[in-house]
């Protein structure tokens, strides 16, 4: 089988770091819409846990806390390895979902909606974040290759 040429664009490798924070920021927003969505059933279903089990006011404040700079770090990080701004975007609004679900809503109801909402788009943004880094071409030597075009569904 010919090897390719020394010029030719390798698929880039992700980076262990990024894939960490992208994954971990994956998985903390479907345990967010998971607590959002299923502990209310849950408490329906089961009356006995709703006496047992209460979850703090102040669960949603460390959420928000500790999505806001994982969010940050793993977009970061993924936009100086591909470039492209829509996850950032879409994950700037997640979070300001989050924010308003967590600080600025009284009704039960509308924050489980809105926050719920804030963590699917969350998840949707770390999901473009990391499938963006891990199509963006890289030269053999690791720089980012120029003047190619990506195709594909998290093409900006």
């Amino acid at each position: 089988m010919p090897s390719a040429p020394p010029h030719a664009v390798q698929p880039p490798v992700l980076d262990k770091r990024q894939r960490l924070l992208d994954g971990f920021a994956v998985t903390a927003s479907l345990l967010c819409l998971i607590h959002c969505l299923l502990l209310p059933l849950l408490l329906i279903a089961i009356p006995v846990l709703a006496t047992m089990l209460v979850v703090p006011e102040a669960f949603h404040a460390v959420a928000f806390a500790i999505a806001v700079p994982t969010s940050l770090l793993a977009l970061g990080a993924g936009y100086a390895r591909h470039g492209r701004p829509a996850p950032a975007m879409l994950a700037a609004v997640a979070l300001g979902l989050l924010g308003i679900g967590a600080f600025a809503i009284d009704s039960e109801t509308a924050e489980r909606i809105v926050t719920s909402s804030g963590a699917v788009l969350l998840a949707a943004a770390h999901l473009l974040n990391w499938r963006g880094a891990a199509h963006r071409p890289v030269a053999r030597n690791g720089s980012v290759a120029t003047g190619l075009a990506v195709r594909g569904p998290w093409r900006d």
